[in-house]
């Protein structure tokens, strides 16, 4: 394969550029090498020259977005509201930073395309996906691996990593710089950010241990 001339895209940014386009027309499902080969401009010998079907082209894709510091900020920002020395801090400092987000053009055309994953083009695997990139960035943020989380943490990750999941499937109508001068001014980012931080520690002290859970006293309703 010849290189790209100095400016020009190379061959997967093509294919990847091309099924992000697709991916706005028709559901993931749908996306043929064909429908790459076409939008791109290339071969199908290109396409099978760097990749082997097209769930690879899409993982390719996906990991591009990542490698965007923007959107990794952007995620991690949701855990970074503790104080001076562990992040962001100020609710003014969320402001600025989310208004920062929707104002970039760039920013927010990775956005959308988070969304396209997410939303009704997209499939449960790259759903899935994406849900894992997520949960990864934030255990990065929090030095901690995923594998010694306990039940409780494993239930609460699960939570707030879906209810980001829903809240990227929306994002185009909801990322505008209204409802983000609201957001960041409510209660809203310091709860999830509090889920989250919570999973820093251990948490094994608030973990009942087996055969040792307190029993309910007759009357008593359970919350």
């Amino acid at each position: 394969m010849t290189r790209p001339r100095a400016g020009e895209r190379s061959a997967p940014e093509k294919m990847q550029e091309a099924f992000w386009l697709l991916l706005e027309q028709k559901p993931y499902a749908q996306i043929t090498i064909s429908d790459i080969t076409r939008v791109s401009g290339l071969n199908r010998s290109a396409f099978y020259y760097h990749y082997g079907n097209i769930p690879e082209l899409a993982d390719d894709a996906i990991a591009a977005i990542y490698e965007e510091p923007d959107i990794i900020a952007f995620i991690t920002s949701i855990v970074r509201q503790r104080d001076a020395t562990g992040g962001i801090g100020t609710i003014d400092d969320i402001r600025a930073f989310a208004l920062a987000n929707v104002a970039s053009p760039q920013r927010m055309a990775n956005v959308r395309r988070l969304s396209l994953i997410a939303g009704p083009h997209g499939s449960a695997g790259l759903a899935a996906q994406l849900k894992t990139r997520v949960i990864d960035i934030w255990m990065a943020a929090l030095g901690r691996d995923s594998a010694t989380l306990n039940p409780g943490q494993h239930i609460l990750l699960e939570f707030v990593s879906s209810g980001v999941l829903g809240i990227l499937a929306k994002a185009p109508a909801l990322f505008t710089a209204e409802n983000v001068e609201w957001l960041s001014g409510s209660i809203l980012p310091n709860v999830i950010s509090q889920l989250i931080n919570s999973l820093r520690d251990g948490g094994d002290s608030d973990e009942p241990s087996p055969g040792n859970t307190a029993p309910h006293q007759a009357g008593t309703a359970s919350v």
